[in-house]
């Protein structure tokens, strides 16, 4: 018994029961080592009794492997009496070993003599485990760092490098007195240093990850391109505890990238040549084929005309052939800009039936041709698309060519749909054929160039295999794609999906603008420098009822164009001297001429460039006699025909300055100076236009409206003029109830007057041609 602490006296109950809840095994043996007594934490981790263990018992459950140096130590140990400590597993009442750090300590009597050994067992599995781990990581860091190609290296968390640092050495050649602290910048290029200085000095600041390329000195003397990165390590409580980093050799791709960039720029070079050699190659083509397809139209219209219908078979013939050469042509060159990544779209407004109708036309004597029957299965009102109008065609006809091709007396469809995708308009043109079909492997190659179906297709069927590949080149350029679905001796269907407005992204719809019809001189100037060009054109606009003058180059067509004031100019692109592009910037640079028309043609498709510069329209030779007989219509001078308009407004100038505009155009104008005047003037004549001021005394233009919209009579188009600031209340009811609304001062007369007659024609239909009647609604639509 022990002395009495602070009153109560501890037993010796109390120090077993210690001994007890210690978490170690603890145990008690002799002087000579003899075991004579285990802590209750012993018993129940091994299962065992005193009895199985006491003496030297304990042996029986050592693991095999470690119990005789176990027993070895042991025994020195206590021969010597010095302190014992050993790491040994020991197995559990589960039989599962786990490991121990054992400690023993001698108890000795005052004479020095060895009494007791008082021994624990601690459990250090986990902790061994641990460190374990932390041996085989610390292995694969050192292997890795002998296998990488790269330089590592570390550095203090003020980014000094300190020693030793062997793969930086080893690589650069320096010391580690070299390299101590900022030492290894000395290894950097010269040109190099102060950039990789000021990098590594902010990222150490910072704390952010580095990175840099910059040229490094090996130990050999060479300067190779370095790649460095460095990244922070943080303490668990978040200070920063070092940097490690490494380089790594990028001479080697630093080459290869060089070497493949003068390789690109010398394949680009090589395919801008290309590319030009079939410009140049296709322009002196389609020159002649251009005058062999021209003349062979004007012959057969003159055959006809002199009753020499037996002649017209053999001159289509040559007509044919040289459309087919021309077709050919054209797909060599469409292919061409298509590798270059030239291909662009050009927007404009146009009717999808009109479309329609023009492939059904231009493919009737192809579908023929072998027995077929063409459908067009359309919506009744697939109203208008603003597209490329121009590509959506070439892929129809490759479409419907393409069907009619491997098609023999069966039937070919062309299904047109407008839907709802996203929140976007969207066409769908299918073309459904009877033909030979396709299989999966035949499909899966359909849409590369020069590829056909099989060589036995090609053999049966001729052609290039460039179609079906421009037409998807196409399709992805408008915004949309192609698909198809086939069976072999079923047929096949091809699907063009394409968004029905085609914004690019310089030049948004709602800023184009609007074509103008122009009320200028009845001239009409032809400006190109092949003679043929200039003759074929000349008797077709001759023929159409234009006044014609022509010139040979641009410099002399510039100088006719600011003399004659032509109603429009038909400008070839590529001329001596000075090409279409420097006289058409040149004519929308003249304030006198800035207005005019100008038509481009050329045998290259520039429409593009051609919208981007000004021109009204773009045709590519040869030229499509009806399309431009067409555009011509609207240069041909319209007048009103005893149109009469009511100009309704209190402002007396302004009433007169209409009045006389107007009436210089051939109007009959009535005047109102309010709107109860214009009623009853409205009953004693009713006009075909009125021109509304909506800020007047007794009765404004809402109120006239109102009026004028309840009588049964009262449905005559009104565009109303005026300065005031339109709510949004205003223009909801004026958009129910007014054909036009125009502010005051951004029109001019002309443009006034220009507008009311395009309202005017829509308004008297049965007054217009069918085909300008078309052309006015569609300006009319983009107009408003």
């Amino acid at each position: 018994m022990s002395e009495p602490v602070g009153g109560d006296a501890v037993t010796d109950d109390d120090f077993r029961n210690l001994a007890d809840i210690l978490p170690q095994l603890a145990w008690i043996a002799r002087a000579d080592g003899h075991i004579v007594w285990y802590n209750a934490r012993w018993y129940a981790y091994t299962g065992t009794t005193l009895e199985e263990m006491q003496g030297w018992g304990w042996r029986n459950i050592h693991h095999p492997d470690h119990i005789a140096a176990v027993e070895v130590r042991y025994r020195l140990a206590i021969e010597a009496g010095v302190p014992w400590e050993d790491t040994f597993p020991l197995r559990g009442a589960d039989g599962e070993y786990r490991w121990f750090l054992s400690q023993a300590m001698p108890h000795r009597a005052p004479d020095g003599t060895i009494l007791r050994w008082y021994g624990t067992n601690t459990d250090i599995s986990r902790r061994r485990a641990t460190e374990e781990r932390l041996r085989h990581s610390e292995e694969r860091f050192r292997a890795l760092i002998d296998a990488s190609a790269s330089v590592i290296w570390n550095t203090t968390a003020e980014g000094e490098m300190q020693p030793p640092q062997p793969r930086w050495g080893a690589y650069t050649g320096q010391t580690e007195e070299g390299y101590l602290g900022w030492g290894w910048i000395d290894a950097v290029h010269p040109d190099d240093r102060a950039m990789t200085a000021e990098a590594w000095a902010r990222s150490v600041e910072e704390r952010v990850p580095y990175s840099i390329t910059h040229r490094l000195l090996r130990h050999d003397g060479a300067w190779r391109d370095m790649e460095a990165r460095g990244v922070p390590v943080f303490a668990a409580d978040g200070s920063l505890r070092e940097w490690v980093g490494t380089h790594t050799d990028i001479t080697a791709r630093r080459e290869a990238e060089a070497e493949a960039e003068r390789a690109r720029q010398a394949a680009e070079a090589a395919n801008r040549a290309k590319s030009q050699f079939i410009a140049n190659m296709s322009h002196e083509l389609r020159t002649p084929l251009s005058a062999v397809i021209g003349y062979s139209e004007m012959l057969g219209e003159e055959l006809e005309d002199i009753g020499q219908a037996a002649l017209l078979p053999d001159l289509r013939k040559i007509e044919a052939a040289a459309r087919h050469l021309l077709s050919l042509i054209n797909d060599v060159l469409d292919i061409s800009k298509i590798e270059a990544g030239r291909v662009t779209a050009s927007a404009e407004t146009f009717t999808v039936t009109d479309l329609l109708r023009d492939v059904t036309d231009s493919t009737g004597s192809l579908v023929e041709k072998k027995g077929n029957r063409f459908v067009l299965d359309a919506e009744a009102d697939l109203g208008a698309m603003h597209q490329d109008q121009t590509k959506i065609r070439q892929c129809l006809l490759n479409l419907v060519g393409n069907a009619a091709k491997f098609s023999e007396n069966g039937t070919i469809t062309l299904t047109v749909r407008r839907h709802r995708e996203e929140d976007a308009d969207w066409m769908s043109f299918a073309v459904s054929d009877t033909g030979i079909g396709l299989t999966q492997e035949q499909i899966g190659r359909l849409f590369q160039r020069f590829v056909q179906a099989d060589d036995s297709t090609t053999r049966q069927f001729g052609g290039t295999g460039l179609g079906l590949a421009i037409t998807q080149a196409f399709c992805r350029t408008m915004g949309g794609d192609i698909g198809v679905e086939s069976e072999p001796g079923r047929g096949a269907t091809f699907t063009m999906r394409l968004p029905s407005i085609l914004v690019p992204e310089d030049e948004p719809v709602e800023d184009l603008p609007p074509v103008e019809v122009h009320e200028q001189h009845d001239t009409v100037l032809l400006v190109d420098d092949d003679p043929a060009a200039r003759e074929l054109l000349q008797r077709f606009l001759e023929r159409e009822g234009f006044h014609v003058r022509t010139a040979a180059d641009g410099r002399a067509g510039l100088t006719l164009a600011r003399a004659l004031r032509p109603r429009a100019i038909l400008l070839d692109v590529e001329m001596p001297r000075m090409d279409g592009w420097a006289v058409l910037h040149a004519v929308r640079s003249d304030p006198d001429l800035a207005g005019t028309p100008v038509i481009m043609t050329s045998v290259v498709a520039e429409q593009g460039l051609g919208q981007a510069l000004g021109a009204t329209d773009y045709f590519v030779k040869p030229i499509d006699w009806d399309r431009l007989k067409g555009l011509m219509e609207r240069y041909r001078p319209q007048a009103p025909a005893e149109a009469r308009v009511l100009v309704v407004d209190d402002d007396d100038d302004g009433r007169e300055r209409l009045r006389r505009s107007l009436t210089r155009e051939g109007w009959k104008v009535d005047e109102a100076r309010n709107g109860r005047i214009a009623l009853e003037h409205y009953d004693r004549s009713r006009p075909n236009l009125i021109l509304l001021d909506l800020m007047m005394p007794e009765m404004d233009g809402f109120s006239f409206l109102r009026a004028l919209r309840s009588r049964p009579d009262g449905d005559v188009p009104v565009v109303v003029l005026t300065a005031k600031e339109i709510t949004p209340a205003e223009k909801v009811s004026l958009g129910a109830q007014a054909d036009r609304v125009i502010s005051k001062g951004t029109l001019s007369l002309a443009e006034i007057g220009r507008q009311l007659r395009v309202l005017y024609a829509r308004s008297t239909p049965e007054t217009v041609p069918g085909h300008l009647q078309g052309l006015i609604e569609q300006l009319a639509e983009r107009d408003g």
